[in-house]
This record gives structure tokens, sequence and C-alpha cells, in this order.
């Protein structure tokens, strides 16, 4: 079948209510749920990677740029493009900030609890409750500085963020085009700062599921956490861990 591909840059900033942006939510959620369904044992198979399309502006961030790579043909859809795959980054920081989500998450759920249809237990799809917050809330502080190396050695480090590929376009090299793309775009804006020559990407993910993967790109360990049975649900607990690698602008 006759295939065009197209790979476009996106700044996060530009994305707001925009209709890429809800293609780009609902494609991440659907590529997180087909790999969570690969680990049942690690019970995180259910709910979404990102609950509203504005969760996945935020986590980019106001510096962020993401790459969406399409596909099209003329033989199906008349033609219309589809996002197969994706990869984003932003400037990396060691603290996991999940206060403004959980910050807007609780201003949400109390505006519902004061509508008079709605009870406390009828929460957004059963995942913003009172509960989920507290556990964020718990979680945040054990995710501060799992590398607590950045800014002391003046290397400029990035986040590459969001790397997902639709189950069918898998292993065709599709990831790795979009990370050269993240590594392009991490050396031009490191040397428009005036910074350099030196820069790493970094990448946090879940160990049990992701590290493999990691390892396999070049990847290097430099920072990790367990947490608990019982966190999000999950039966067995799992770590999470920083792992970076280095480059050089071009």
């Amino acid at each position: 079948m006759d295939h065009q591909f197209h790979t476009t840059r996106v700044l996060a900033r530009d994305l707001a209510g925009t209709p890429e942006l809800r293609s780009l939510w609902e494609f991440a959620n659907s590529t997180f749920a087909h790999g969570a369904r690969q680990y049942p044992e690690m019970g995180v198979s259910e709910g979404k990677r990102f609950e509203q399309p504005a969760d996945f502006t935020e986590e980019l961030g106001t510096d962020g740029v993401t790459f969406i790579h399409y596909v099209s043909s003329s033989r199906e859809d008349s033609g219309k493009a589809k996002i197969v795959a994706t990869a984003g980054c932003k400037p990396w920081s060691s603290a996991y900030k999940l206060d403004e989500r959980v910050k807007r998450m609780r201003e949400e759920r109390e505006a519902r609890e004061k509508e008079p249809a709605k009870s406390p237990e009828q929460d957004y799809d059963g995942f913003y409750t009172k509960e989920h917050e507290d556990q964020l809330l718990k979680q945040i502080e054990k995710l501060q500085l799992m590398d607590d190396s950045q800014g002391k050695d003046g290397i400029a480090r990035w986040e590459v963020m969001t790397v997902c590929v639709h189950p069918e376009w898998q292993k065709k090299g599709l990831a790795d085009k979009l990370l050269e793309k993240v590594a392009g775009e991490v050396s031009s804006q490191v040397k428009s700062l005036g910074q350099g020559p030196e820069f790493k990407l970094m990448v946090r993910t879940m160990k049990e599921i992701n590290e493999k993967y990691w390892l396999s790109k070049g990847f290097k360990p430099v920072g990790e956490k367990f947490f608990e049975p019982g966190t999000f649900g999950s039966p067995t607990g799992f770590h999470i861990i920083d792992l970076s690698r280095d480059h050089r602008t071009t």
C-alpha cells in the first residue's frame, strides 16, 4: 500500500485548544493502554496516561516541543493523515511537578461536589477522587531530586517525553527517527542559549516496564525510587527511574 509520511514540529504553547491536541491526547492514551495491558501484574492497565487534553500540554510545559509523525494513504480514509508516532522534549527538572495538576483536580472535584445532582462518589470517571489526590500529594516529595546532579556540572539537560508509537507501526524505526529529531531540537536550543557543547537527554519511566528499552537506546540509570505496593493501585509496587544519555551539539 502506498503510504505517505510527514513529521511536524509543534511548540507546546501553540497546542492549546487545537484539534491536534485532542488527537494527541487520544493517541497517547490509546498507546499507553495497549502497552499497559502487556503487564497486568503491575496493575497499571486501568486509567489514562492523560486524564484531560490539557494534561498533555501541562506536562510539556511552556518551553516544550513535540514532534508528530503522520501517515496517510490514498486508499484509506480518503487520504486523511493520522498520527502514528510522537515524541516531545522540555528542559529537565528533577522535581516531579504534580502540584499544579493536583490543585486543578481538587478544584474540579470541589466544584462537582457542590452540584446537587452529584455526590463525592460520582467523580470524573472515578479517577479524580479525594483519595487519588491525597495519594498523588504523598508521592510528590518522594520524586524530588532523583537526579541531584542537575545544575552542578554546568551541562544542560532536557527530558524526552511522551514517546508513543501506534502498535501497528512499532519496530519500524519511527521512535528512533523521532528521538533523532528531539536530539536535534535540543542541540539547537542549547546552542541558542549559549550553552554546551555538551548536553544530556533525560528519561523518567517505570523501571519494570521500560528500562530495558531505554538501555538499548544508550541511556544509563542515574536515579531510582521504589513505590510500595498499593501506590496507584499496583499490587506489587514499582520503581521509577531516571536515565540519561550524553550528547554534543552539532
